[in-house]
């Protein structure tokens, strides 16, 4: 039997539909689905030819900007397993990864398929967390990881949480902050909303506001966070996309109360642009640090974006982004312990036509 690995072809959708039909009773990649993958440039689908016929296939999925690849699905032909074909298919798949410079691939697999779990884990991966509920028939899947370059560092153990509303990361962020230096604290999505509410902007250009860098500093010393701030501008944040006078009078105003607030609690304000060495001098001292980024170099959003930087690894700095892409498949499991290369970071971490960078340096609760 002679394989070939090719990329996936529009007309391999029939064969592939008949393959994960066979391969799974459920948590099936649909047609359609099928389809739109294959011509995404955010995705890579192989295939495994054999005597003119696909035998098999493997997806990998990419979220931007990071320098995490996901294995999506891996599958082969009834008929066609025992021939090696998956193991040339997830060699196949880390080589796309590579060559695309991820990181690290990674992969949920059925905690009770033992010959799944087998291969990945023969194949060097290891165990990173387990997902209860995971597949829709209530199984909990493990989550795996192989590192593709580099070497393996250790990161501080910090609880992820996915934001609950369009507006709510920076919250988020605090809350993963508070969960990983007071243990007895569960994020909740009371608990959400309140920070919001404590350090929102109040307006966008739609909707409910975001939270700005004083707020989020305010917001952090008042629930318990020993914080300070680096911030490359001073005055009123996030104007440029309000047009209503009305709206951006209660900004200034806000804004205005936040200034006083961080100034009345002696939260520690660098103006300036924060570095690389600023972030990683505060992991390096046990502090977790969130970050204000481009919501659309992030995902497509003019909006700000705020990450929680956990770890720096081999020319990485490692994030928890609170925002997780439902509508291209991730799980909360994507948008964890994400690395970023150290170029790509310091290009979206920064918003809005001046640039602004800010950082919010949150430290263990006040008086432990």
């Amino acid at each position: 039997m002679t394989a070939v690995i090719r990329p996936a072809r529009g007309s391999d959708v029939d064969a592939l539909t008949r393959i994960e039909t066979a391969a799974f009773a459920t948590d099936r990649i649909s047609r359609r689905s099928f389809r739109q993958l294959i011509d995404r440039d955010t995705a890579d689908t192989l295939v495994a030819e054999v005597d003119g016929a696909v035998a098999g296939y493997a997806m990998v999925l990419y979220r931007r900007g990071s320098g995490v690849a996901r294995l999506y699905s891996l599958a082969v032909a009834p008929g066609r397993q025992g021939a090696g074909l998956g193991a040339r298919l997830l060699a196949a798949a880390e080589a796309a990864a590579y060559a695309r410079d991820r990181l690290v691939l990674r992969l949920e697999v059925r905690e009770a398929d033992a010959r799944a779990v087998g291969f990945y884990l023969a194949r060097g991966y290891r165990r990173i967390g387990r997902e209860t509920g995971y597949y829709a028939d209530g199984a909990a899947a493990l989550r795996c990881e192989k590192r593709l370059r580099g070497t393996h560092a250790a990161l501080p153990a910090v609880p992820y949480h996915e934001q609950s509303t369009d507006f709510t990361c920076g919250p988020a962020c605090l809350m993963m902050a508070r969960a990983h230096f007071d243990p007895a604290f569960r994020p909740d999505a009371v608990t959400e909303i309140r920070l919001w509410r404590e350090a929102t902007t109040v307006f966008m250009m739609s909707g409910p506001g975001g939270c700005e860098p004083y707020g989020l500093a305010v917001a952090a010393h008042e629930n318990g966070l020993a914080a300070r701030l680096i911030v490359s501008a001073d005055g009123p944040l996030f104007l440029d996309s309000v047009r209503s006078a009305e709206k951006r009078k209660v900004m200034q105003l806000a804004q205005a109360d936040f200034r006083a607030r961080v100034a009345r609690h002696r939260i520690a304000v660098a103006r300036r642009a924060f570095t690389l060495a600023d972030i990683r001098g505060a992991l390096a001292g046990g502090r977790l640090v969130a970050v204000l980024v481009s919501g659309f170099l992030m995902f497509g959003k003019k909006v700000p974006h705020w990450v929680l930087v956990i770890g720096a690894d081999d020319g990485h700095l490692v994030l928890h982004d609170p925002w997780v892409e439902a509508e291209r498949g991730e799980t909360a499991a994507d948008a964890a312990a994400i690395p970023v290369p150290d170029a790509v970071f310091m290009r979206i971490a920064q918003f809005g036509r001046a640039g602004l960078r800010a950082a919010v340096i949150l430290g263990a609760p006040t008086g432990s």
